[in-house]
């Protein structure tokens, strides 16, 4: 597949082009939210109660690790996809697309292998710091450690999948992540209903079906995108390549590491509340990914889309695109909103079996949680947007305003108010992240209007 047959973004009506786009993505996001879900109700019938609350201890935590991964894949995924959008239109070649697909694997696979020697001995350590109860600290150990061996086989399939994303497709990625989540749901019965292996069962099956799903989506973009990939020469890496990588990658990298470490500190917050707050939350949180999931799914979608735009110097779509997304993300969220005022309490009580007092937290959770999902949706659609246009900055402000709230909510909102505060967490994040992204993409827009005007 050549360049010019991959920048499928930079034609077309805006917002039909990044809802195309975004639909698989979309679709991917709800796999991935149905076998947390699965996963969840299979460790919360067959372990018990204290088995989803030693999961929910070590969530953030992983989540921690995981969105640094997944920031830096995906700021190495936005300069390829750049680079592909100025092939397309005649101002780039391949040659810079293949240096930045092997920079991109060579260095996803070099932090994987550092993160994990890293993280395998700090684990127990981390997890004591905030406050996890006795009663489930081996279990969320194992359930965590087991997660952190998987570390290469994750972050070199995400790389991967980012490649084909960057080529205009998100369909492919979509069915190798089907095969991968029913592999993992198949895993999870097995191992925890059939074998009896308990909490570590639930991480050993999430490890095996990513592998899975890395080696299918490796077989095909060696096979469909072997002009996109690098040959036998653009192994050799370079000090320039790297440096551009690692900035834009580090940036987005740190910018979610900011965020999740708020989330740790709030975790501990909510461990002190004891083990049925902890199983209400991570049984909330599973909804809460339903009503999230289309905005991240558009969020991604925007962030492509800018690229391979702004890649190939069509500024006009760029703003389009931004403006038609905040309209879609404000209908999404009060979609999802609705849906979930309906539908949150009877699914969170699937997890929760003769439990009244964690159902009635989780239904809280949820509740508040959907009605302010907007914010968050329009919050992304302007960090996508900066983060497509290679803008660091401003995605790192948001994150250390997301995580100010977040440390004022650990060590002031939470004592106050309890569980009132756990809920009020999220819409308050959301709502200061949102900020200094708005003031940075006005600035950028005068800037660059004001540099047409000059050049004209």
């Amino acid at each position: 597949m050549s360049a010019n047959e991959s920048a499928v973004l930079t034609e077309g009506n805006p917002a039909k082009r990044i809802i195309f786009f975004a639909l698989p993505l979309l679709a991917g996001e709800l796999l991935h939210i149905s076998y947390t879900m699965i996963d969840a109700f299979v460790v919360g019938r067959w372990v018990g109660i204290n088995g989803l609350a030693a999961v929910g201890a070590s969530y953030n935590l992983i989540c921690f690790v995981w969105g640094f991964i997944f920031g830096l894949t995906g700021g190495f995924a936005v300069i390829l996809t750049q680079r592909i959008g100025a092939a397309g239109s005649g101002t780039g070649n391949e040659k810079g697309i293949k240096k930045s697909a092997a920079t991109s694997l060579f260095l996803s696979f070099t932090v994987s292998v550092i993160a994990m020697i890293i993280l395998l001995p700090l684990t127990p350590y981390i997890l004591s710091l905030i406050n996890t109860p006795p009663e489930i600290m081996k279990d969320a150990v194992s359930y965590a450690v087991i997660t952190f061996s998987g570390t290469i086989i994750f972050m070199l399939s995400n790389m991967f999948a980012s490649i084909i994303y960057a080529a205009g497709d998100s369909v492919n990625p979509l069915i190798f992540f089907t095969v991968g989540t029913v592999c993992n749901i198949i895993f999870d019965i097995l191992f925890v209903a059939v074998f009896s292996w308990g909490v570590p069962g639930a991480a050993a099956a999430t490890v095996l079906s990513q592998l899975i799903s890395a080696i299918i989506t490796l077989i095909f973009l060696l096979k469909r995108f072997r002009n996109i990939l690098p040959t036998k020469r653009d192994w050799k890496m370079e000090w320039k390549e790297i440096k551009i990588h690692l900035s834009l990658g580090i940036a987005m990298g740190l910018q979610r590491c900011i965020v999740e470490f708020g989330n740790i500190l709030i975790q501990a917050a909510i461990n002190s509340l004891g083990a049925v707050t902890i199983a209400a939350v991570s049984a909330a949180q599973r909804i809460r990914g339903l009503n999230m999931m289309p905005v991240f799914a558009l969020s991604r979608a925007v962030t492509t889309y800018t690229a391979q735009n702004y890649g190939a110097g069509k500024m006009d779509r760029v703003y389009s695109g931004l403006r038609q997304s905040c309209f879609i993300a404000l209908f999404l969220g009060i979609f999802m909103a609705a849906l979930n005022q309906f539908t949150g309490r009877p699914i969170v009580s699937l997890f929760l079996l003769n439990n009244a007092d964690a159902l009635d937290q989780a239904a809280l959770y949820i509740l508040i949680t959907g009605y302010t999902v907007f914010l968050l949706g329009i919050m992304l659609v302007f960090r996508s947007t900066l983060q497509g246009l290679g803008k660091k900055s401003a995605p790192i402000l948001c994150s250390i305003m997301e995580t100010a709230m977040s440390i004022f909510a650990a060590f002031a909102l939470i004592p106050a108010l309890g569980f009132l505060g756990v809920c009020l967490v999220n819409p308050l994040s959301w709502l200061a992240s949102g900020i200094p992204l708005f003031i940075a993409f006005a600035l950028f827009k005068r800037q660059n209007r004001r540099a047409v005007s000059e050049l004209n």
